[in-house]
């Protein structure tokens, strides 16, 4: 019986596509840009020469291969394969990517947003091997999150369970210009909200560490830019730091007051923080649960890196069989 399964991985910059095992060892793996302000016909070519690519250089045929794998940026419909709408990819509109690789491919394709991929990735690869219950987040340019109950994917009823980004921690916040709702998650913790926050920030206070890191150049500030100011005691850096992990923190004690789960795994880029993240978002979500919910819950960082997407879509085909 094959054993080999390839994932692929598409974000709004890049796709990645590996050929792995189902140990999760990656055998191969190439990346190749997305051109999401092109129309999608041209990237599907280069994406299906890219996987027959990979194939012939591990000297495999569609027989060697258990199934295909797709982690995408949503939302979507994961039962049609069809990806509506993303500001990540302004020309992909009711996209039919399972239609897509299916033209080229005679295999099982298994298809989830990426974030619920990589939740599966982490759940049976990365932090949450042990357990059986876990939400993931992905603390990035944006928020994501998805839900493992019982070792598989929770769907929800229109495929849209685990959006934690768009739930909202601050009804008077700022208004998010992509749900056009006020005060959500996404729109005060991510990578993106840090860095907007710091640019308005500095105007106020020019003499903040955040702007000389940043050369002087308000357009250079970014979220690492940001933690790194938090690192060297900024004021302003760690106003901002304070405020965004506490907003996380609140989400996290929600799901963890409403899911009871064993774990709670942080991934992407702003997660990189360490310590300087983890310490206060615990004690946020601890003020913010009760003691039992909270003490169930382990609150830990994501264990696949930069391989989490690639996992992830594996992870799809090894769930479904």
């Amino acid at each position: 019986m094959p054993d080999k399964i390839i994932g692929i991985d598409i974000g709004g910059t890049k796709i990645s596509v590996v050929i792995a095992k189902s140990d999760g060892s990656i055998l191969k793996k190439e990346v190749i840009p997305t051109e999401g302000t092109r129309p999608p016909k041209g990237t599907f070519g280069r994406l299906k020469k890219t996987v027959r690519g990979l194939m012939k250089d591990l000297g495999m045929k569609e027989k060697d291969i258990k199934g295909i794998g797709i982690g995408c940026v949503g939302p979507l419909d994961t039962e049609s394969g069809i990806l509506h709408s993303t500001p990540n990819l302004p020309t992909w509109k009711d996209v039919h990517i399972k239609d897509e690789i299916s033209s080229e491919f005679d295999l099982p394709i298994m298809m989830d947003n990426d974030a619920n991929a990589a939740a599966l990735g982490e759940k049976l690869f990365g932090a949450g091997r042990n357990v059986r219950n876990l939400f993931y987040y992905t603390v990035s340019t944006g928020i994501g999150g998805g839900l493992i109950i019982d070792g598989r994917i929770y769907q929800g009823a229109s495929f849209d369970a685990g959006e934690v980004g768009h739930t909202t921690v601050l009804p008077d916040g700022p208004m998010c210009p992509y749900c056009k709702k006020r005060g959500c998650l996404e729109n005060l913790s991510s990578g993106t909200a840090i860095a907007r926050i710091a640019r308005e920030m500095v105007k106020k206070d020019r003499d903040s560490l955040i702007l000389k890191l940043a050369d002087n150049d308000v357009d250079n500030i970014t979220a690492p830019v940001v933690i790194e100011a938090v690192k060297r005691h900024d004021k302003t850096a760690c106003a901002i730091w304070k405020d965004a992990v506490r907003y996380l923190g609140i989400s996290v004690a929600n799901i963890i007051q409403t899911f009871n789960p064993e774990m709670i795994v942080i991934g992407g880029g702003v997660s990189k923080a360490g310590d300087l993240l983890f310490k206060p978002l615990r004690e946020t979500a601890r003020e913010y649960s009760w003691e039992r919910c909270y003490k169930a819950c382990s609150i830990v960082p994501a264990e696949l890196g930069d391989n989490v997407g690639d996992l992830g879509a594996v992870s799809l085909v090894i769930n479904a069989v």
